[in-house]
């Protein structure tokens, strides 16, 4: 049995990474500037899996990403800055339903380095991969999921099987489920 201080140090533990008050980030494709500074060579540009990333933990801890771009002088776009956002857009095109319209899991924001929760008052739950997934993905910690309820990965057309053991959901992910995704990985668990 947990006493005091051990139970108030697992709910420090478990709610250190969650923000109840709405609040804002802001970086600019370009690291040296929040626009566009012709000086700057397309290889430190952030990547979109750079974009992507940082738009999954900003918005699963109840934050508003804002990506600063910066047209030239003549009003256009820069290549490379265009490239990042139509890649960005691709990721979106699949996974926005997880980003879009969404909040914070209230447990939990993050687990680990490579898991993160959003999600859908009353429709669906999320778990947002950052690493490629292997042929299981075993979330460690209570997830929202019961009986009957379906487990899909955005972008994959089947539903996926999944188990719940010693209060850890296993996610069985085929081949075809991994090599569809790219950049974060996004779960949803929703009711049939």
């Amino acid at each position: 049995m947990l006493d005091t201080v051990d139970l108030v140090g697992l709910l420090v533990l478990l709610f250190e990474n969650t923000v109840v008050a709405k609040w804002g980030a802001s970086h600019g494709l370009d690291p040296r500037s929040h626009g566009y500074n012709k000086a700057t060579p397309d290889e430190p540009y952030l990547t979109a899996e750079d974009v992507v990333h940082s738009l999954v933990d900003i918005v699963s801890k109840h934050g508003n990403f804002l990506l600063d771009i910066g047209p030239r002088a003549d009003g256009t776009i820069p290549e490379i800055m265009e490239r990042r956002l139509r890649e960005t857009g691709r990721w979106l095109n699949v996974n926005g339903e997880a980003i879009y319209g969404i909040t914070y899991w209230s447990w939990m924001a993050q687990l680990g380095e490579d898991l993160r929760f959003t999600v859908r008052q009353n429709e669906a739950f999320y778990i947002h991969l950052l690493a490629g997934p292997g042929a299981k993905l075993t979330v460690e910690v209570f997830v929202p999921i019961r009986g009957g309820d379906r487990v899909t990965m955005l972008g994959h057309d089947r539903p996926l099987h999944w188990t719940v053991r010693a209060g850890a959901l296993a996610i069985d992910v085929p081949e075809a489920a991994r090599r569809t995704g790219e950049h974060v990985w996004v779960f949803k668990v929703d009711r049939r």
